[in-house]
């Protein structure tokens, strides 16, 4: 059978469909990637196919950097345009690279697939990564940066949000669609995640809310079998105590410069050693001080079991494989569903509570290291954690749920 997998977004949304994708080939499938051509080397270099869809996402996340750290109304805005830009990408692209396809997959902020697959009459699934997508009275709509504890406040802006973006969205799709000789839609979110959506998180880490939806939930998508770590980067580790781990991944920033120095002044204070990741951000680029060291990609199911504790963005992948290594956690959320990762891992005792990006500075960040350094109580029960999340490495059932259909 060929399956289509498309994943429009960044990082976090595209290597857990690659994931999928090596479950599927293993079956004796055959597998197209559908994404933004950033990703092309990783596709290819598992053997995929690849078709490009769209612009490059590195591209625009970084043309819209400053919005992820200057607040929420700035972020909805650059939302609002990536989802023109990305919706036009896709309907250019899809319904072509989808043609031969006899299933096909979706992810991330892909709302052509559906169509395309509708186009196309093959059978259409939506992998979501975080449950904050299950219109749910026990958490508010995706685009709430902040968690309401009332169902019915939570059930009023479901409602609310519903209304407005199958007006925004919907809008758009009707567009794209009406070129395809395809109607309008009139439920949005019902039409991205079709019949039976797969919720692919560790259900320790974030379970199945009490929603109308019908989902089937398997485990976190990423690899949790390391790749070699790098020389360089193995004779840092093995010469001194476990770093702190640093990293935004695939979030831009407008002044790394300045966020690396601040960096560095928490990290001067709290006195560790420390790797810094350097991301679509671009940090660490600058003179580092000993026992200060810049990583560029490295596999973090390799690398996390090795470091003292993650301070991070709080992406759904890089959440759980700081999980699975049993080691404490700094989230310092941007935007979308990290706010979410940041209060399970507050409320799981993880971490200390989320350093929204807008506050971070030196000192906040340092009291934040502090806070998780020198609690072994906190790291005690990551590492608890971490040994009850063992059996979900190396899980298949992401591809049973696929190839069992809706």
């Amino acid at each position: 059978m060929r399956i289509a997998l498309a994943a429009e977004g960044t990082r976090g949304d595209v290597h857990p469909m690659l994931g999928l994708g090596e479950q599927l080939a293993a079956r004796g499938h055959e597998i197209v990637i559908c994404a933004s051509p950033d990703f092309r080397p990783d596709a290819e270099a598992r053997g995929f196919a690849f078709r490009p869809v769209g612009r490059s996402m590195r591209e625009r996340v970084q043309g819209d950097a400053a919005a992820l750290t200057r607040g929420h109304l700035r972020v909805l805005g650059a939302i609002g345009r990536w989802l023109d830009d990305c919706l036009r990408g896709q309907f250019e692209a899809l319904p072509e690279a989808t043609r031969d396809a006899d299933l096909v997959v979706a992810a991330g902020v892909q709302a052509g697939a559906a169509s395309a697959a509708e186009l196309h009459g093959v059978p259409y699934r939506y992998v979501a990564y975080c449950p904050l997508l299950m219109p749910s009275e026990d958490h508010p709509p995706f685009l709430i940066p902040w968690r309401a504890n009332s169902p019915r406040w939570n059930r009023w802006l479901w409602r609310a949000t519903r209304f407005v973006h199958d007006r925004g969205m919907g809008r758009l799709l009707a567009r794209e669609r009406a070129a395809l000789g395809l109607g309008p839609v009139r439920d949005v979110l019902g039409h991205l995640l079709g019949a039976r959506p797969i919720l692919a998180a560790d259900a320790e880490l974030a379970p199945i809310p009490r929603t109308d939806v019908d989902v089937v939930q398997v485990p976190c998508l990423h690899r949790s079998v390391g790749e070699p770590i790098p020389p360089k980067l193995e004779s840092f580790l093995e010469s001194g105590p476990a770093p702190v781990f640093l990293g935004f991944g695939s979030m831009a920033d407008p002044e790394p410069a300045e966020t690396t120095r601040r960096v560095l002044a928490a990290l001067a204070r709290v006195r560790c050693r420390a790797l810094i990741s350097e991301g679509w951000a671009g940090l660490g680029a600058e003179a580092l001080p000993e026992g200060v060291m810049q990583v560029g990609r490295v596999d973090h199911a390799a690398l996390f079991p090795r470091v003292a504790t993650v301070v991070h963005h709080g992406g759904a992948g890089t959440t759980t494989l700081a999980a699975r290594a049993g080691v404490p956690q700094v989230i310092v959320p941007h935007l979308l569903d990290q706010h979410y990762w940041a209060e399970r891992v507050r409320a799981l005792g993880l971490g200390p509570p989320p350093l929204p990006r807008t506050h971070l500075s030196a000192m906040r960040l340092a009291a934040h290291l502090d806070a998780v350094l020198a609690n072994e109580f906190l790291a005690e029960g990551a590492r608890q954690l971490g040994r009850r999340l063992e059996r979900h490495r190396g899980s298949t059932e992401a591809a049973d749920a696929v190839l069992e259909g809706p």
